[in-house]
């Protein structure tokens, strides 16, 4: 009979599922046309593959610091905030699911969206660093540094479609004033 440690599996577990999250709750967030087989197949792949299994992989009889636990548990719990608060902002706001090319009706800046472009984006890398936080390893870089640049590619992708649409100037204004992933906070005090 294997015997599994209690803690990992009580820290680790939750700690993959979240991924899992995003992906259920995205499905009822974003509009997704059949089109869009390559950004939700990157999606999937991002948060089960790299995101749940391979939590639930390095995790596995892990001996997981309380440190390390704490810090995974903060910027895990930092991210979903984040994420439900962007999901909850853009509801009913026609928001497409990424590297489709179709933008909103209206340049959103409500919610966290008055402080950053990407709050969705963001959530998910803070996501990939709570697993790094908690499972700190070579793997765990190497999966934090490929949602990093995938994750980013996408918000450049989306600022591409941005700028080429009617909403140009409007998102032009926006931008200038709001960081990508965090907030400009020296533009608010310059004026």
């Amino acid at each position: 009979m294997i015997s599994v440690p209690l803690w990992p599996t009580v820290f680790i577990l939750p700690l993959g599922l979240c991924f899992y999250y995003f992906i259920l709750a995205g499905a009822r967030t974003f509009e997704v046309s059949p089109d869009d087989d390559l950004g939700s197949g990157i999606a999937q792949f991002s948060f089960l593959v790299t995101g749940t299994l391979a939590t639930l992989f390095l995790g596995y009889r892990a001996h997981v610091p309380m440190g390390n636990a704490v810090a995974g548990g903060a910027l895990m719990a930092a991210a979903l905030t984040l994420y439900e608060w962007a999901r909850h902002t853009i509801a009913d706001r026609r928001f497409h699911i990424a590297w489709n090319g179709e933008v909103p009706e209206a340049v959103c800046e409500d919610g966290p969206y008055a402080h950053i472009r990407h709050p969705i984006y963001a959530s998910y890398l803070i996501a990939f660093a709570a697993m790094l936080a908690a499972l700190p390893s070579l793997w765990s870089l190497a999966i934090f540094l490929l949602n990093a640049s995938l994750f980013v590619h996408a918000a450049r992708d989306d600022e591409r479609s941005m700028a080429g649409s009617d909403l140009a100037p409007v998102y032009a204004r926006y931008k200038r004033r709001t960081g990508m992933f965090l907030p400009r906070f020296w533009r608010k005090a310059v004026g």
